[in-house]
Parts: C-alpha cells; structure tokens; sequence
C-alpha cells in the first residue's frame, strides 16, 4: 500500500536500507520530479526529519498522498511545515491521525493560524465532493492542537536535531528550515523567493554554510520580468479587456499571491476613476477570513506594508467586493472576478471559465506556476477547444495571457543563493523534470565556470539520495583544562560531554557542576568472599602479591546496625584502592575459618586491582570443609549406579557451596530441601526439582543464577560430538 493506496511509480529505484554512520539520506515522498505533495524525509545519524507534507493538486483522495509506504513514520522525529499551502501542508492531519507517526510538528505562528482556517474547507470541499475525505475535522483540530510554532532566527532543539527557521518571502510566515544534525548541516528551501515584492519580503540569507541544501526548481532556467514590468502588463491586459465590454477572470490561490494581486489592482482602480464604474470582485470566502491573519501579522511583512500600515490599513479595501458564489454574481457588463482554485480544476473559478471561455471580448490571466495536468496548464497551449466538466467540448475564444506572480526562485535568484552559501551539495525538488535537468545542468556549468565544488542531485518520487557526510570530531575545552595551552601532538585528557545539539565540551570531572547540570559521582562495589583456612594464610598470600599492604589487627568496629563487630575483625587497604575487612564467623572465632568483604570504587585501576585480589584470596582460602569427602562419596555412587545416593551427595555439594557464597546452609536429606540464612531473609531451596522460594524477590535471584551454575557443573559432559585425529 503507497501513500495508504497510491501505488509506488513504476520509474522508481528500489534502494537498500542505509545503515551507514556517514551516510546522508535524502528521499522525497513526493516533489521528485514533479510539483505537488512535497514531503522530503532526509536521515542521519539516526535521526529521522520529515520536511512538508502535502497534497498533489493534480489528484484526488488516496492518490493525492505522498508515499508514505516508503518509510516507517513512527520513525521520524519531527515534522516541519514551510508554508500554509495546500501542496505543502495539506496531508499533516491525515500523518498525524490515521499512521504510526508520534514525532513532533514545527510551523511558524502565522502558518499555523492559516492552516487551520485553510484546511477546514479543505475538509468540508474534499467531503462534500467526492465524499472520499483523508481526514475529518475533528483530525484536524487534533492535528493543530500538537502543532508547536517557531519564530524567525529562533533554534528548537527536538532530541538532538538543532531546527532553525529563515524568511523565505513566499507567503506570509514561509519559513526555510536550517536542520543540524551531528554538526551536518542541510537548509530547505521550501517554496522561497529572494525578491520583495508588494508585501512580503525577501528571503533571507543564512549566517552558517550548509553542507546540503535541498531547493525548489519549480521554475527551471526561467528568468521572471521585473516586478514594474510584469505589473504594468498585468494592469494593462485587464484594462484593455474591460474597456472593450469583456470579463476578466484571475484565477488564483486564495491566500497568498491573491493579496498581492489585491494590492495591485486597489491601487491601479484608485488612480484610474474611469474604472471606477467596473466592479472587482473577490469569490473566495477563505480569503476574506484570512486578511484578519494578515492584518495581525503586518509585522512580518515589508517595510512599504508597514508604513501604509501606519496611515491606513492596505487590506481594507475600497474598490474590491465580496462574492459569495458564482450563482449571486449579476454578469452583466465588465468585471473583474478573482476566484478560486487557481488550476481551474473546480470551484468558482472553472464556472466562470465555462461561462466565458466562447466569448473573445473576455480575458483569463494564470498569474501563478500551472501544474502540469490541470486546466490551467492546458490552456496555455493555446488549445481551440477545451472539455466542460459535463464531458462536452466547446470553443475555446477568450484571450489566454500568463504573467507570473508566483513567489518562486527564478534561475537567477537560486543561482546567486547557491553561489553565496557554496553548499557542496545540492538536491532538487518541487520541479517538473524537464526543467529540473535544464537547471542541474545549467547549475552544473556555471559552478564549473567559477569552480566552486558542487554536486547535484535532482532524484525521482521514492528515489533516495545518499551523501556521504564525514562528521567533524570538535570539543571546546574548557575550565582547568583550558588554562594551559595545548602542544599540538600532545594529549589533553577529560571528561567529554556532548549535548542534545551534538556539540562536545571536554573539562576536568571537578569542573562538571560548573558546566552541566551532571555532578560526579562513585560507584562503590562490594565483594563478599567466605574463607575456610586461616586469614593469617590469606594475609601472607596477599602480602607477598601487593607491595605496601597495610593493616591492623583487632578493629574493635560497629556494624551498619551500630552493634559493635565480633571481635578478631581485621582490616586490609591494598595498593590505596581495595579495602579488604576480614570477618571470623561464630563457629570459629580463633581464625579458623570467616569471611572477607572487598570494598573499592569502580574504575578501570581499581577494578583490576580488585579482580587480582580475588584471584589471590580464591586461591588461599581453600575449599568449604567437608566437600572433598562427599565428591568421594558422589563418585563412588555413580559408578556403584546408586542414583539415590548420588542424588543425596549431590545435594550435599550443593549445600556446601551455597553455604559457601551466601551463608549458613543445612539439607533436609527426608524432604530434599536445602535451608539457606542470608542477612537474615530465609531461602528454601529443592534439591530435586530446583525451584528456589523466598520472599525477597532479588535474592532468589541470584540464588537461582548460582544454583544453576552448580547444576550445570555438577551435569555430565556431552562429549557424543567429539572426534579423534
């Protein structure tokens, strides 16, 4: 299942899973050659950064998803969303509600305020069309509801991914987004435009050089007319059609391009009183809803709208009215109409279409990019005929003219922003193919002219792209270790923390309160041995293995219950880093026979400084007494084939050993228990069937890890597999 019932396209690679340190994966779930449902998932280090998530204008339903199938959602860490159109943001509620997707989502305040009121007629259009809805309302507001906002030049850290947000001048609250990983450092454009226009300003220019850059290619090699230029033509079309009686139909997207084109058209009616008398109409309900947004956020707007602002506000408009629907408008007499979809796939913009398309007097202007696929994009092939809705082809007469206000990067503009950040690799999305190559291409030739190293990749719809990113191994030293320049060759030795955002600081362990939120702690480990020959005996052994162990006799020391110790107790500290207390048991009081606890603080000197007096003591403290004679009798039972009494010596063995590890044991031959004293909790232990019972649960644990080390040496060897030379 594609995109929950889109099916994978047939030109797609299949690629390996990545699973490589240094690997940067790039994959588009849609814009891969194609312009709608933009959704890029990039991976590293992983971590997992989806990036948009839309809708492809040119389909419907399922089919409109991007791939999802291609990934594991409950993978990817957080979602960022550059803008509220539909083909950037329009499947967040369906991702959110209805897959395993649990990550975070970041859109800057004004995208989110839009979304909402966009995608719910979103909702109500996609339900009350087709009836095949991707989600409903109620995903909606839960999808808006998890949705956490970003300012411009302000940095979220989401578990180690370091997200900062750019102007990027499309539409109001566009953002670029600066994603840092590990020190790997890949800025996405999103739809961007690095020239102001009426309202919006430029796209800004990041401080840090990214090593990726993914980029819009939506217009190729394309050149666009100055901002004067194409808004003196625009103006003048729609004068000259409406002064011979025509009909002038702007089909646009209602937010957006839509407030520009207001603006233009308000101020040319204002100057011009002999238009006065031909109206200008607005048939989009949300775009009205919208200018609220707009009006709160003024200061994310261009100096110019910030200072008509302070006279009068730009978007209360004096010559623009509102048209509900197609079925109120009274067509009689020029106009001009502004309506939506901006494809002429549906709405009030393709009934229009219908109704004027026959009449040459009449003017349709496509002032944004037309997708491939649409009607809009149709038309401006200059076709005679065009298909209704209702099936039936009728002529096609009114004048069809393209001038672009689309806020989108033309060669020029990417050009120079690539040359300025000199990423050495850059990936293409959000373009159709043809144009996407013309650009690599020309990208490719004029890097080479100037010989900036750069390598591009313009990767089909589930077509991964992987980049090989060698992470810089930096540490800041600071603290007591800076205070001492470094020689260069010559270690500098410390604790090394790394934060969230991957950078590493390296200081002396004393100085981590200072630095971090850490404090330095030990870890105190305490080994418990019994001993069943004189500690004298252990003594000398030790004695002669360690240099400078040190000693006294008789301690006279108190317990952890603050009773004083039994008296013989004696204590070791071997080469400043074991603590060895030795402890006679009640039974032999002379020194026979008792137990030893090492102390130490873990560590890798202390550590094996410990292990080596283990292995001396081991060594010195002999076997528990009484166990030679019943492996003499166990032996004897086995070849005599007396299983019962082998059974017997071999729970006397057992007994032994317990008692040996743990404390005072004794067997209960008739039952086939064993009883075991440990610090005062009780275990039982069956001899036949192994189950251990007692009431701390910790403790018949260990007891079980033992007896089944004692079982199994106790088992005989299976040597069935074991061949001769």
């Amino acid at each position: 299942m594609a995109a929950a019932g889109a099916k994978r396209p047939a030109t797609a690679l299949e690629e390996p899973a990545v699973d490589v340190e240094n690997m940067v994966q790039v994959l588009p779930l849609g814009a891969g050659q194609e312009v709608g449902r933009s959704c890029i998932i990039v991976k590293y280090g992983g971590k997992t950064v989806m990036l948009d998530c839309g809708v492809h204008p040119g389909f419907h339903g399922l089919a409109s998803l991007p791939f999802f199938d291609e990934v594991d959602l409950a993978e990817v860490d957080v979602m960022l969303v550059t803008h509220f159109h539909l083909d950037h943001c329009a499947a967040v509620p369906y991702v959110t509600g209805h897959t395993p997707f649990r990550g975070r989502v970041l859109m800057t305040h004004p995208t989110k305020a839009i979304v909402h009121t966009l995608l719910r007629d979103f909702v109500k259009v996609s339900r009350g069309g087709t009836g095949e809805g991707l989600y409903s309302e109620k995903d909606l507001e839960a999808a808006i509801e998890r949705t956490e906002v970003i300012d411009f030049h302000q940095t979220v850290d989401v578990d180690g991914i370091r997200v900062t947000a750019y102007r990027a001048g499309h539409v109001l609250g566009a953002a670029m987004f600066m994603v840092e990983i590990g020190g790997m450092r890949l800025l996405y454009t999103g739809d961007y435009s690095r020239i102001p226009d009426r309202h919006m300003p430029a796209a800004d220019l990041p401080d840090q050089r990214p090593h990726i850059v993914i980029v819009e290619s939506t217009y190729g090699v394309s050149r666009h007319l100055p901002r004067e230029e194409r808004e003196q033509r625009f103006v003048e079309r729609i004068h000259t059609a409406v002064a011979r009686g025509g009909r002038v139909l702007l089909p646009v997207v209602a937010l957006g391009r839509a407030q520009e084109l207001l603006l233009i058209l308000e101020e040319y009616w204002e100057r011009h009183p002999e238009l006065h008398g031909v109206p200008i109409y607005q048939a989009s309900g949300l775009a009205r809803r919208a200018i609220s947004v707009f009006q709160a956020y003024i200061e994310m707007m261009n100096d110019d709208i910030k200072a008509a602002f302070n006279v009068a506000n730009p978007f209360q408009f004096k010559h623009i009215s509102h048209l509900k629907s197609a079925a109120q408008f009274d067509d009689v007499g020029p106009c001009v109409v502004m309506a939506t979809p901006s494809m002429l796939q549906s709405g009030v913009s393709r009934e229009l279409f219908e109704a004027w398309c026959e009449d040459p007097r009449n003017c349709v202007v496509i002032a944004d990019f037309a997708v491939q696929g649409t009607l809009a994009r149709d038309i401006l092939g200059n076709p005679s005929e065009v298909m209704t809705r209702n099936g039936v082809k009728v002529p096609l007469r009114m004048q069809v003219d393209a001038i672009s206000f689309s806020a989108h990067a033309d060669f020029p503009q990417t050009s120079e922003f690539l040359d300025t950040l000199q990423p050495p690799h850059v990936v293409l999305v959000h373009g159709e193919a043809n144009e996407m190559g013309r650009l690599k291409k020309a990208l490719e030739q004029h890097a080479a002219a100037l010989g900036i190293p750069r390598t591009l990749y313009m990767p089909k719809v589930t077509q991964s792209v992987l980049i090989e990113h060698k992470a810089e191994r930096t540490a800041k030293v600071v603290g007591r270790l800076g205070e001492k320049a470094a020689r260069l060759g010559q270690p500098v030795r410390g604790l090394l923390v790394q934060g969230r955002g991957g950078t590493r600081t390296l200081m002396h362990h004393e100085d981590l309160p200072r630095f971090t939120k850490l404090h330095p702690g030990h870890v105190v480990q305490r080994q418990a041995l019994a001993l069943h020959r004189p500690f004298s005996e252990v003594r000398l052994a030790l004695e002669m293995m360690f240099e400078g162990t040190q000693g006294a006799g008789d301690l006279g020391r108190v317990d952890a219950a603050g009773s004083p110790s039994r008296s013989g107790a004696q204590m070791l500290r071997i080469g400043d880093a074991v603590t060895l207390t030795y402890q006679p048991s009640d039974a032999a009081a002379s020194g026979a026979s008792g137990t030893v606890v090492l102390e130490w603080c873990g560590g890798s000197d202390a550590d094996m400084v410990a292990d080596a007096v283990v292995a001396v003591v081991l060594q010195a403290a002999g076997q528990p007494p009484g166990l030679p004679a019943i492996e003499v009798q166990r032996h004897k039972a086995l070849a005599a084939g007396d299983v019962e009494a082998a059974a017997a010596a071999e729970a006397g063995i057992i007994t032994s050993l317990l008692g040996a590890q743990f404390g005072p044991a004794r067997v209960d031959a008739d039952q086939g228990l064993i009883f075991v004293d440990v610090d005062g909790q009780h275990v039982v232990v069956n001899a036949k069937s192994g189950k251990v019972q007692c009431a701390d649960g910790a403790l018949r644990e260990r007891v079980e890890r033992a007896l089944g080390r004692m079982q199994a040496a106790l088992s005989p060897l299976d040597v069935s597999d074991l061949g001769g030379a």
